[in-house]
């Protein structure tokens, strides 16, 4: 045993800045641990609260603690010649004092260190007491046996249970994360870990990974590895750039100068390079490295360091870029859950409004993130309803002039947005181009199954599978809620869908069961309610298209409307009915109730009931011909010919008449997609 004599007053302790935080302390360890050479530090308890005194024990794989060395580590305060290798970021210069960190915790500590010393292992024992600061005390040196590894263990009694319990793992989790998730990631390829009462730290928990990234960069023949960090939460220090040498140190901290606190942007930025060096990180401070000439050593080393700084710039920009666009997304779906939003129908037309819509605000946020800051939720609301406003009219431009009245934009940002417009706006009009192509290319399809092919056609397996993907052939304001289901299931699912009631009551219906039991083909709704507070619901009938539209198929589309108009919950005067009876062709005796219906001037009209049910007999030209005239802005604007829509549904136009040709049309028409 031999006693020790720290070089230091025992007052001066107190004044030195010694932790007085339990967890900072167990991190000092755990530091130290790496300082030493270690790849691997485990933290463990031994004894339990309220049976023993628990202790907290500190083992890392290190090269353990020199005996021959321990005046100039151990019995040097404030002078450790770790401080030439230090690599923690937030305590650089801890010179020696970080061992004495115990004392917040416990009266005395204990070290068990293992050293390499001419080939062969030592080991022995440092012990040390906060009684006595100034001295510490050591066992003697003895031999290890071969196999044992490096390293050192430090043993802290902990007496205080409500000590203990802030050093738990649930309690610790949060401190290690940020104390030591950027150094177990820039040790990734080393396995460098750390294990805490029978848990390993996993830095990706508060690293994501996904954004941050490495880069070697070569700048006139000298090499620079930079690790760019992007944080889940924010750390103490960040939005900082570390330069540090080859073996670890910090040379020099500087700001990113991208620190979006707006939308939490949490990054840090570490340089490493065997040209760094403490002398030379100065250069790092120049402004102008642009205007740096060749000639001098530090004229060379100025304009190195100002193109890293460049390529470190570049690098964020694009970092952030991408952050920019994912957290975007969940704003938009904050908006969206926050009610935000402008409404837009289901159509496909106001479909491709909405995606325009939400295009331009995400690359919008990306380009200024200031613009939605801190709105309150009317604010939020107004805004974003106006700029709905703008991109649908012939102003859409002007909205540049707004935002700029908002937030002051750079030159970039204003010629960024200013192409966004254009570019979105160019992607509109492409993909309602696309949309009208591929309905062209759906109704020539059609047209020849239910003429040229109608022998081989019938209603369910064709006519009927196809109307119920395609249900814009009556309007885009229509929405599908049944398809071959009995008028009693149809009314009964429109009710669940528009009741604001808990529990839904079912109709108590003079008609009789068979009249609610009469399917219906395809049964459609308006979403919207009209200006009167009207709304619509339209019951299709189809046949097979060889079969003729007679009086047999309009009596049985007059009784679904009778029906419907007994049933008290849906013969209200807001309530207003369509029914389409559509085949080929159109018997003469169903024709002449046109004349009867004229003075409404409603193509296809044969029947009014009290103004709110209308009954109709079209043909499958009169549907394809009100496709074409909805649609006939486009085709003149834009001199598109609807006859030579693209054959997109790549069926055989050799092959013969048949069957299993229209059940290949048929299927190949379903499964597209008109969006």
């Amino acid at each position: 045993m031999k006693e020790w004599q720290v070089s230091v007053q025992n007052d001066s302790f107190d004044k030195a800045g010694i932790t007085k935080d339990y967890q900072e302390a167990v991190c000092e360890y755990i530091w130290n641990g790496f300082e030493a050479g270690a790849t691997k530090v485990e933290v463990r308890q031994t004894g339990a609260p309220m049976q023993q005194s628990p202790t907290i024990q500190i083992v890392d794989n290190g090269k353990g603690i020199e005996f021959e060395r321990l005046e100039e580590t151990f019995g040097a305060f404030l002078s450790s010649t770790k401080d030439s290798s230090s690599i923690r970021i937030k305590s650089q210069q801890n010179k020696g004092k970080g061992r004495f960190s115990y004392i917040c915790l416990s009266h005395e500590a204990k070290w068990s260190t293992i050293y390499e010393q001419e080939g062969s292992l030592k080991k022995y024992e440092i012990t040390t007491s906060s009684h006595n600061k100034n001295k510490f005390s050591t066992s003697d040196i003895a031999d290890v046996t071969e196999g044992t590894n490096t390293g050192t263990t430090v043993e802290i009694p902990i007496a205080e249970s409500k000590v203990f319990g802030q050093l738990l793992y649930t309690d610790m989790q949060q401190k290690l994360l940020q104390e030591f998730s950027w150094f177990l990631y820039l040790h990734q390829s080393q396995d460098f870990s750390i294990e805490y009462l029978g848990t390993t730290l996993d830095y990706k928990q508060y690293i994501n990974t996904e954004l941050s990234v490495d880069c070697t960069k070569e700048i006139e023949e000298k090499s620079f590895r930079i690790d760019l960090i992007v944080w889940r939460k924010n750390i103490d220090n960040s939005s900082k750039i570390y330069f540090l040498s080859k073996d670890g140190k910090v040379c020099h901290a500087m700001n990113t100068g991208f620190n979006k606190n707006t939308v939490d942007f949490f990054h840090n930025v570490f340089v490493t390079s065997d040209y760094i060096t403490p002398q030379n990180v100065i250069h790092l401070n120049n402004d102008n490295p642009a205007q740096l000439t060749m000639g001098e050593s530090k004229d060379e080393q100025k304009r190195i360091f100002g193109q890293l700084k460049k390529e470190i710039q570049t690098l964020i920009s694009d970092v952030l870029k991408k952050f920019l666009i994912q957290r975007a997304d969940k704003e938009l779906a904050d908006m969206e859950e926050r009610g935000s939003l402008p409404d837009f129908p289901d159509d496909e037309y106001s479909q491709l409004r909405k995606k325009d819509f939400q295009t331009v605000t995400r690359e919008l946020y990306c380009v200024e993130p200031k613009i939605f800051h801190r709105l309150k939720i009317e604010q939020e609301k107004s805004l974003l309803g106006f700029m709905n406003l703008l991109l649908a009219s012939s102003e859409r431009e002007n909205l540049l002039t707004i935002v700029e009245h908002v937030v002051n934009l750079t030159s970039e940002q204003r010629n960024t947005f200013a192409d966004i417009l254009q570019r979105t706006k160019l992607q509109y009009i492409v993909d309602a181009i696309a949309i009208v192509d591929k309905r062209c290319a759906i109704v020539e399809e059609l047209k020849k199954i239910v003429f040229d092919l109608a022998k081989f056609a019938n209603e369910r397996d064709h006519i009927q599978k196809i109307v119920e993907q395609h249900f814009w052939l009556f309007g885009e304001q229509y929405h599908l809620l049944t398809a071959d289901k009995t008028l009693a299931t149809s009314l009964a699912e429109f009710e669940a869908l528009t009741s604001t009631e808990t529990e839904v009551k079912k109709s108590k219906s003079a008609n009789s069961e068979k009249g609610l039991n009469q399917r219906a083909d395809i049964f459609l709704y308006t979403q919207r309610t009209q200006e009167d507070s009207s709304n619509e619901r339209l019951v299709v009938e189809l046949k097979a298209p060889s079969v003729s539209l007679s009086l047999d198929v309009y009596n049985q589309v007059e009784r679904y409307a009778y029906t419907i108009r007994k049933e008290p919950r849906f013969n209200g005067t807001n309530r207003f009915w369509r029914f389409y009876a559509v085949c080929s062709t159109v018997e003469d005796d169903v024709k002449t109730k046109y004349a009867n219906f004229k003075q409404y001037g409603k193509n296809g009209l044969v029947n009014v009931i009290d103004d709110r049910f209308e009954i109709y007999a079209l043909s499958w030209d009169d549907i394809f011909q009100s496709f074409e005239a909805r649609h006939s802005i486009l085709f003149d604007k834009l001199e598109l010919d609807y006859t030579q829509a693209l054959d997109i549904l790549d069926v055989d136009r050799d092959a013969a008449p048949s069957r299993g040709v229209v059940d290949e049309m048929s299927n190949k028409i379903t499964e597209l997609n008109p969006n």
